[in-house]
C-alpha cells in the first residue's frame, strides 16, 4: 500500500513538472513612454500570435481578445482604482 501511494506521489509530481514546464506564447510589449502609455498598432512578427495580414484579410491567432497582443490597436496606460494599480486599455479608429 506504501508503495503504491509513493508510486503515485511520483507520477503525480512528473505530471504537474510537465505541465509547468511547457512553453507559452510570450507576448512582446512596446515600450511604454514615460507616462505609461503603450499603443499596440504594430502587427505582430510571430504569424502564430497576435494580430496580422493574411491574403488581404486582417486575422488574429491565439490570445486575440487581449487588448495588449501586437497589432490590436488599442492603447493602455496605467490608471489607479480603488487605490490598485491597473490597466485601462480603449480602441479608437484614429
Amino acid at each position: 500500500m506504501q508503495r503504491t501511494i509513493i508510486a503515485i506521489t511520483v507520477l503525480l509530481g512528473a505530471v504537474l513538472s510537465a505541465h509547468a514546464a511547457t512553453p507559452t506564447p510570450k507576448h512582446h510589449k512596446p515600450a511604454a513612454s514615460s507616462s505609461g502609455i503603450v499603443t499596440y498598432n504594430r502587427d505582430s512578427k510571430d504569424p502564430n500570435v497576435g494580430w496580422h495580414w493574411e491574403s488581404s484579410m486582417r486575422v488574429c491567432h491565439n490570445d486575440c481578445d487581449n487588448p495588449e497582443i501586437p497589432g490590436s490597436g488599442y492603447t493602455c496606460r496605467k490608471v489607479q482604482a480603488l487605490g490598485m494599480p491597473m490597466r485601462e486599455c480603449d480602441w479608437s479608429s484614429n
